[in-house]
């Protein structure tokens, strides 16, 4: 023997036995059906506390109450009062020209208020998904490895002759390079030339490409730049013999190509080379008095000023102009 089901739940009517009914009992036996019906409503009114003693018009008027024709308390919805007497408009909601949700995409199936798109030439309606030629296909383009993610190149590049596939910084100008710049100020990536001692680690590339050739810095963990400040550049020899014995990195003081020559003394001897007073001899080049005397007497005094002929300071140069120099890190 068992209870019937119950459910909350008000039934409209009661079934009435006919003389013609089978005897059938069980759970969806004709037996049992006016007396789970009665079962059914003895719940309901139970879940909605109503007193068993009401009247028949109570338990109508409750039963009404989930078919109210309104609201006993208003509710705002979107801002506009609504106790469910009549339809509301929400200000930018289903207005002609502002937002129309009867098919928005919390709820519509397929774009059915819209004519089918095409999507990398495929027609897509959202009934169902498609597949784009190309992508996301067994053999083609896997977007699992794309461009948001991916930690290096498929195929290798190179940029500036030096490979490159996006797993690591590349130097294109390589380490150790020598650039003059017109501003004050060494840019990323490089370094004054101006013979400071530098980390051997945190220039690593660069360390491995001059050493201490300009300098050993510590003589443990820095080493030298070059220093080019006020300095001209000659091209390394290279065994062509015109700067022999020279290195790489060697420096050089200045120099001017030798200039010999042959001055004669001017003798005034006995009456030969009667000369009053001293003589006077000039050139381009210097000032020469044969100094007065008696006979077998002689001197000379000889000043020399280049500066008549050509510019001159107190070094030799070319004409130039002053950049920065720079070496690559």
């Amino acid at each position: 023997m068992a209870n019937l089901k119950e459910s909350s739940f008000w039934e409209e009517g009661i079934y009435q036995w006919e003389t013609s009914d089978p005897v059938l009992g069980g759970e969806n036996g004709i037996d049992n059906v006016p007396t789970r019906q009665l079962a059914n409503r003895t719940k309901w009114l139970k879940d909605n506390k109503l007193d068993k003693s009401a009247t028949a018009a109570s338990a109508d008027l409750a039963k009404k109450a989930q078919v109210a024709d309104k609201l006993s308390k208003a509710r705002n919805v979107g801002g506009v009062a609504f106790d469910g007497s009549a339809d509301i408009d929400l200000p930018g909601v289903n207005k002609p020209g502002n937002q129309n949700t009867s098919g928005n995409a919390a709820t519509a199936s397929y774009a059915a208020q819209i004519a089918a798109r095409k999507i990398g030439g495929v027609i897509f309606n959202a009934k169902t998904d498609i597949d784009l030629p190309g992508v996301n296909i067994k053999g083609n383009q896997d977007t699992s490895g794309n461009a948001a993610t991916a930690t290096r190149l498929q195929t290798i590049c190179t940029i500036n002759g030096v490979s490159f596939d996006g797993s690591a910084d590349i130097n294109a100008t390589p380490a150790g390079a020598i650039q003059f710049f017109a501003m004050e100020t060494a840019p990323v990536g490089w370094l004054k030339a101006n013979g400071a001692a530098v980390s051997r680690t945190s220039y690593a590339s660069l360390y491995a490409a001059i050493g201490t050739r300009f300098g050993a810095g510590d003589g443990k963990t820095t080493f030298n730049l070059p220093d080019l400040r006020g300095e001209f550049l000659r091209a390394y020899d290279d065994g062509r013999g015109v700067d022999k014995g020279r290195g790489i990195g060697s420096g050089q003081g200045d120099a001017i190509r030798n200039i010999t020559g042959k001055i004669n003394v001017v003798h005034r001897g006995g009456g030969d080379n009667p000369v009053s007073g001293g003589a006077l001899f000039r050139s381009s080049y210097f000032n020469a008095k044969v100094a007065a005397g008696g006979d077998d007497e002689w001197g000379a005094v000889m000043n020399i000023d280049a500066s008549r002929v050509v510019p001159t300071s107190t070094e030799n140069r070319p004409r130039n102009i002053a950049l920065l120099a720079c070496i690559k890190i």
